[in-house]
């Protein structure tokens, strides 16, 4: 990702940015109060750690954007009735009003919620489209894969034997491979869009979000003395 500091006379008002998509400091600020959710509430008392979890978050966050500016570009998207049908499958592992409660006691806003799965849906999509479905699946590549399932379960318990039973389905079989394949080529692929959609991200803005390990150790120092 470029990392760089704001031009003069350029628009200094994102935190991390391409060519189409801008994220701000202060919804860099609504995702990292999610995430934070998730962490100790002391995590700001180990600098290392929380700067772990904010670079962590630009990553994602760099990755996100980097993805959309290319289904944008590549003309895919979602319509509303795909994320309602989606959604709607989606909250049938939820009875009555648990997945509500569940927003609830993580502080999720349900528009941020929807508005993330969403987004996770074009991505989706997009990897479908541009990575899924231009690997190339031949007959000897189905065989191979096969056996090495095959092996792999025979080592494993009664329950992998089960689950290998499963995968005899020719499609089943041509689909998992497919999805291994593009686990192997996702990185590489990531770095070829990386330079059709660079990320700038604005290094200004974000040592505002970062505690100054050098200050912070100071402080202690003194405190121990």
């Amino acid at each position: 990702m470029g990392c760089s500091e704001p031009e003069q006379g350029t628009d200094s008002s994102f935190l991390i940015k391409t060519a189409s998509i801008m994220i701000t400091s202060v919804e860099f600020l609504e995702e990292l109060d999610l995430k934070r959710a998730a962490y100790p509430y002391d995590i700001d008392e180990n600098p290392e750690e929380y700067n772990k979890m904010v670079m962590d978050l630009v990553q994602m966050l760099s990755n996100e954007i980097l993805l959309l500016s290319a289904a944008s570009d590549k003309g895919v998207e979602v319509t509303m009735q795909e994320v309602q049908s989606a959604e709607e499958e989606f909250r049938k592992d939820y009875p009555e009003d648990s997945f509500e409660q569940i927003l609830l006691k993580n502080a999720i806003p349900r528009s941020l919620w929807k508005k993330r799965f969403r987004k996770n849906m074009i991505i989706d999509k997009l990897i479908d489209q541009e990575l899924k479905q231009k690997i190339e699946i031949t007959p000897q590549g189905i065989v191979g894969f096969y056996k090495k399932y095959y092996t792999a379960y025979l080592q494993k318990n009664n329950e992998s034997i089960r689950d290998l039973k499963q995968i005899e389905n020719e499609k089943e079989l041509v689909s998992r491979l497919r999805l291994q394949k593009a686990q192997d080529q996702y990185e590489e692929w990531l770095q070829k869009l990386l330079k059709d959609y660079p990320v700038q991200i604005n290094m200004e803005k974000l040592k505002t979000f970062l505690i100054d390990i050098e200050n912070s150790e100071g402080i202690e120092n003194e405190k121990a003395n």
